[in-house]
Order: structure tokens, then sequence, then C-alpha cells
């Protein structure tokens, strides 16, 4: 990630302070290493915010690998109910890593907090 890219980081943190939704989708966009948060879709606002735009994460993202394109349509949808997105067929072919963080994000955004040991408990041999 830019020093660029990290400035916009922590300002769209900041952006989404207090909206679990928000959060999550600013979750998504850092994952990976961070390679959405550079996208036209992370809009510069006034005094240093920035801000995520889901109409255009989801006009402009046709460079982005097929993974890169179901998580950015995961994001826009946890931002704006303009975008919804069938889970079912966002998540058929993640990697593993970007699976886990959009499951994570989507643990954030309902609001349980600590989806690794829920899941843990359940599906992963002690």
């Amino acid at each position: 990630m830019t020093s660029a890219a990290g400035r916009s980081a922590v300002a769209l943190r900041v952006w989404a302070r207090g909206d679990l939704a928000l959060e999550a989708t600013v979750a998504l966009l850092l994952g990976g290493g961070g390679s959405l948060v550079e996208g036209p879709w992370v809009r510069p606002g006034s005094f240093g915010a920035f801000w995520f735009d889901a109409d255009t994460a989801s006009a402009e993202c046709g460079h982005l690998s097929g993974g890169e394109r179901r998580v950015l349509a995961i994001a826009a949808s946890l931002a704006s109910a303009n975008h919804p997105v069938d889970l079912g067929d966002a998540v058929t072919g993640l990697d593993p890593a970007a699976l886990r963080c959009v499951l994570d994000a989507m643990a954030h955004a309902g609001g349980l907090r600590d989806l690794r040991s829920a899941t843990r408990d359940h599906h992963e041999p002690r």
C-alpha cells in the first residue's frame, strides 16, 4: 500500500466510524493488502476526508480480477442499499484469504465481533 493509500485508509476508517456496515466496507477495501483502497471509488472529500462511492465501484471495476470484483461488489452492497449482491454467487471461487475477509466483514456488519472463535468451535478440529 502506498503512503497515499495509507492516508486514504486512515481517512476511510474515520469516515466509517460508528456505522458497522461502513466499517465492514472499509475492512473489505483494506483486506488483501489494501489494493481496493486505491481505486476511483475512494473519493476525496473536504478537509482531507475520504469516502467510498458505491456507484463508482459498481461502474468502474472492469480492470479488477474476478475475486476483487466480487469483494468490491460485497463492499458496495454493505455501503448502499442500491447495490444488492447475491452472496452465494459473490463468494463462490474466492480464495481462502478473501473469503475469510468477507466473512469477518459480514460478521462485523451484523454486530458479531468474534467470528473466528465461533467458526473454529464448529468447523475446525481441536
